[in-house]
């Protein structure tokens, strides 16, 4: 990568020692990278511990294959919460943008690579200063930025979301290693985007889209591309949600191999009048996935009064293939308590908490794909899918409410429901093509239940 001046931070007073605090020399070092009319921030051979540093426009940071990058040990050092003069819908964490490693807002042509590493040293905000359930510093976070790369870092131990950009565009993120406690790469209202060659390891969801309203409006993420990445996740693999405003469009997710995943494998979720239309995931292999797919259409409706209920129309699964059965496997904590826990290894009849559930429980939950009574989802077509699940269900209750808990997950209507394979509810024009069941357990359910669903069309 080619950027016209180099910036060396050791010039600028960095001392590459591990213990040194260089946020001020680094800041220096972007500064005047930034008034030079862009260039190369360059890290050379060391470690470097940072707090926050503020990014501009044409700064190209360059964390060299010798170089690691180290988040201080000591919460302080990050910059606390931006004021905010808006209403605040979503999580906080989706709210908020200064508390990180690296900041950038409104700023144009901006880069991390080199092949070095970042480790945020797991620092968790202990005595949750800013009410977030003790979480600390994302790694990045970008807001309203344009031509972005992020390539060829490793990326570890972060305590809030990972890599986050909002509004953004052209976006192209590439050759991450990533193992992290929160959400891996999220995408909120962005245009653009492409994200590939990827190996992500997550606590909370791997690769997750948002539409949230922390820009102040309602937005999109439209024209996004993901494709020959690794995912594993102690929650959701592929995410659409929750902070679901305004809507998706255009996205394919294409050559994603999953694995070990506590929750979902694909979930796609419409709750606070987001409108999802153009979806296709394609060619994913799942290994070792609690419930492979979950789309849901929910009503709670988090933002500004008056938005309706949304929509899900035009999404194709296509190629997935999911196998088990669902066994334990070793995981990231998946936050502050499983962390102080200690809790790294991930049984598959344990959910929640141990007393919620025994090795002699079901273990694995059932795929459901759901519109609300009266909102139907729309043109939901599923191609060449195969499920070999762990079964094992004798008796089950036959009806399934149609009130859901306002936070989806893939249990909300129960973790068993009367189809070992999909549970199918709300739809107006569902095709099935070449979709099987195994199971490694003998199951007393029928493969696939319709409940309101017209148009149904199968082969």
């Amino acid at each position: 990568m080619d950027h016209s001046g180099l910036f060396d931070v050791t010039a600028f007073g960095a001392q590459p020692d591990g213990t040194t605090l260089c946020t001020a020399a680094v800041q220096a070092a972007v500064d005047a990278c930034a008034a030079a009319g862009g260039g190369t921030v360059s890290f050379p051979e060391g470690d470097y511990v940072l707090g926050s540093v503020f990014l501009k426009s044409g700064v190209h940071i360059e964390i060299t294959e010798d170089a690691l990058l180290l988040g201080s040990l000591d919460f302080a050092d990050y910059a606390p919460h931006e004021p905010v003069d808006y209403p605040l819908y979503q999580d906080a964490s989706h709210s908020f943008f200064h508390t990180s490693l690296f900041v950038a807002e409104g700023c144009t042509d901006l880069s991390f690579s080199g092949g070095g590493r970042i480790d945020m040293r797991s620092v968790w905000d202990e005595e949750n200063v800013r009410d977030m359930a003790h979480r600390g510093a994302k790694c990045i976070a970008l807001k309203n930025c344009r031509s972005v790369e992020i390539c060829e870092l490793d990326i570890q131990n972060a305590t809030d979301l990972a890599v986050y950009f909002a509004g953004c565009e052209e976006v192209d993120i590439h050759h991450l290693t990533m193992r992290v406690y929160i959400d891996g790469i999220s995408p909120d209202n962005c245009r653009s985007v492409r994200i590939h060659d990827c190996d992500i390891e997550s606590g909370d969801d791997g690769i997750v889209f948002k539409s949230s309203y922390t820009l102040n409006r309602l937005g999109v993420c439209r024209d996004i591309r993901v494709w020959n990445c690794n995912v594993k996740s102690r929650c959701n693999a592929i995410k659409f949600g929750t902070e679901t405003n305004g809507g998706f469009e255009d996205i394919l997710v294409e050559d994603v191999r999953i694995f070990d995943v506590r929750i979902s494998g694909i979930a796609i979720e419409s709750v606070d009048g987001a409108v999802i239309d153009g979806l296709t995931l394609r060619r994913i292999a799942m290994v070792n996935v609690n419930a492979p797919l979950f789309i849901h259409l929910g009503q709670r409706m988090r933002g500004p009064a008056g938005r309706g209920i949304g929509a899900i129309r035009n999404v194709l699964l296509e190629g997935i293939s999911a196998d088990g059965p669902y066994d334990e496997y070793n995981v990231i904590a998946w936050n502050y308590d499983t962390f102080k826990k200690k809790d790294f290894h991930q049984k598959p009849w344990c959910f929640l908490a141990p007393e919620d559930s025994t090795p002699d429980s079901d273990w694995q939950m059932t795929s459901n794909v759901c519109g609300l009574a009266g909102h139907d989802l729309e043109n939901i077509t599923l191609r060449n899918i195969s499920l070999r699940l762990d079964g094992g269900v004798k008796e089950y209750a036959p009806d399934v409410p149609d009130k859901a808990p306002e936070y989806p997950e893939v249990y909300v209507y129960g973790r068993i429901l009367p189809a070992k394979g999909i549970f199918f509810r709300h739809i107006n024009g569902l095709t099935l093509e070449n979709v099987t069941v195994k199971t490694f357990r003998p199951d007393a359910r029928e493969d696939f239940v319709f409940a309101d669903v017209k148009d149904l069309k199968r082969g």
